[in-house]
């Protein structure tokens, strides 16, 4: 992996990742993707599984599962199309790369429209979008130094912590060693009664609201019927 990144030389590396819910795609899909990566003069790592692309230029690499976290880290990364998963999100920003974002559903969506309006990458729709808008959008956010200036801002705001969050786990152990055992640290659920625990007294509660409403439906329902039988009933022969 080190030697196909180090391969790119000035021009960089793509990391292409959909996450783990998304592992194929139809072949018109996949196909727009590889005819937009093989105009690339980077070089693409991509995380796919299924047959391969009849399109797929030399430049990408496929893979089953890739150190995402790690490819983002690395000074040759020049961009990320994801799908705006929080994970994969939060690892560019941390990292500050750009982001190519086509949002497939859930919160992926809200997360593409926050990375377009903090300048950190753009939003593509995956169902519609062509070769040719991929390859420009791809192009746009890997060479414009708008987008590698504002992710390394938010990497570096991201960042500035008091204490890494290695120091802060190792304080926290100390801490409770320090003091012993400290209840207002509990979770509360460890104190719930089995029935709460399971939320059945809620599961009650709805359920007897429901049968309430429709109860109150019924009645209604038959008492109005028995009026208007009552009233029928009650007219004379000669109506």
């Amino acid at each position: 992996m080190e030697a196909f990144v180090q391969s790119a030389g000035d021009d960089g590396v793509i990391v292409v990742s959909f996450g783990s819910m998304t592992k194929t795609m139809s072949v018109e899909r996949r196909e727009v993707f590889a005819a937009a990566f093989v105009r690339l003069r980077q070089k693409v790592v991509w995380r796919y599984v299924g047959e391969k692309p009849t399109g797929l230029g030399n430049n990408t690499k496929l893979l089953d599962w890739l150190p995402q976290n790690d490819l983002l880290a690395h000074p040759k990364t020049r961009a990320f199309i994801t799908h705006a998963g929080a994970n994969g999100m939060y690892e560019a920003l941390h990292h500050g790369v750009p982001m190519v974002c086509l949002p497939l559903f859930g919160d992926q969506h809200g997360n593409a429209a926050r990375v377009v309006a903090r300048g950190l990458g753009v939003k593509l729709n995956f169902n519609t979008v062509t070769a040719e808008q991929l390859y420009q959008a791809i192009l746009h956010v890997a060479t414009n130094n708008s987008y590698q200036e504002t992710a390394a801002l938010l990497s570096r705001l991201h960042r500035d912590q008091p204490q890494s969050p290695m120091e802060r786990a190792v304080w926290w152990i100390e801490h409770v060693i320090k003091h012993g055992r400290l209840p207002h640290l509990r979770a509360r659920a460890v104190e719930l009664p089995w029935y709460q625990y399971y939320l059945l007294d809620v599961a009650v509660f709805l359920l007897a609201v429901c049968l309430a409403v429709l109860g109150t439906v019924w009645c209604s329902c038959s008492f109005i019927v028995r009026k208007i039988c009552c009233k029928s009933g009650g007219r004379p022969k000669s109506q």
